[in-house]
């Protein structure tokens, strides 16, 4: 339980926090990046060259009426690479969004209480385990989207400004990730506030959170019209930010305060 009489040093506890979440979730969504990568570069290498040199994405099974075995699993793993795409998206907030519910809130919730470490470490060793696997996908999608052009390299074309689209994309998904994460840890604290109808209250917190940040978010991007697109984006990234602040604040103190583990 959380001792408040004497002042510590927090980050060895919120580091062991991000090391335990850490292998646990390493177990689900280190082979999922694995598997991103191998379908990637399967791809990649089956992709047909045309005879100038180019990449032909057509992937068209039958060419003269004879059948192209290559061309036609080329365009199967490509299907399957975007698929995984979207699947591991949805299972990377799925593990970290359930590994919060039974950590803090479900079966492990009286075991890690029980811990000398505080909400708050819990919190930020959580968060801190966001931002590294978010870092790790964005590397992922970086090697598979080389791996897919991989027989002609010349079709990632960086160009001048890639700099600042690399920073501001980055700085983007970062914010937009844990906004998300940390909107599912408040809509799952908040649902646990009532003994029962928690699948109501979790309903009802997510249409009135998403409206009122959905009339903030508008009314600032209104007036955004004439930036440039790259000034929108980071604008978008510090709403999201702030937004994220928000969020685990509140988090924070329904753990802290009005936790109820019966």
């Amino acid at each position: 339980m959380e001792n408040e009489k004497t002042m510590r040093n927090p980050f060895p506890w919120i580091g062991k926090v991000f090391k335990y979440e850490m292998k646990h979730l390493a177990r689900i969504l280190l082979p999922v990046n694995i598997a991103i990568i191998a379908i990637a570069f399967i791809t990649g290498m089956m992709t047909p060259v045309s005879s100038d040199g180019g990449l032909n994405f057509h992937f068209t099974y039958r060419i003269g009426g004879d059948e192209n075995v290559m061309e036609g699993l080329a365009g199967f793993f490509y299907l399957i690479f975007c698929v995984l795409i979207i699947v591991s998206a949805v299972v990377t907030i799925n593990v970290i969004s359930k590994r919060f519910k039974n950590g803090l809130l479900g079966d492990e919730a009286y075991l890690n209480l029980s811990l000398p470490v505080t909400i708050g470490e819990h919190l930020w060793g959580r968060i801190l385990t966001i931002i590294v696997w978010d870092l790790i996908y964005t590397a992922v999608m970086f090697v598979s989207l080389v791996l897919l052009f991989i027989k002609n390299l010349s079709y990632i074309n960086l160009g001048e400004n890639f700099l600042s689209w690399f920073c501001v994309l980055l700085v983007m998904d970062l914010a937009f990730a844990l906004c998300l994460i940390l909107f599912v840890y408040l809509i799952n604290s908040i649902g646990h506030l009532s003994k029962k109808n928690r699948s109501i209250v979790k309903l009802l917190a997510v249409i009135i959170l998403i409206s009122i940040t959905s009339k903030i978010v508008g009314a600032v991007t209104y007036n955004l019209a004439d930036a440039d697109a790259i000034t929108v984006l980071y604008i978008n990234s510090l709403i999201a930010f702030i937004l994220s602040i928000i969020y685990g604040v509140a988090t924070y103190f329904i753990l802290k305060l009005k936790l109820n583990l019966e």
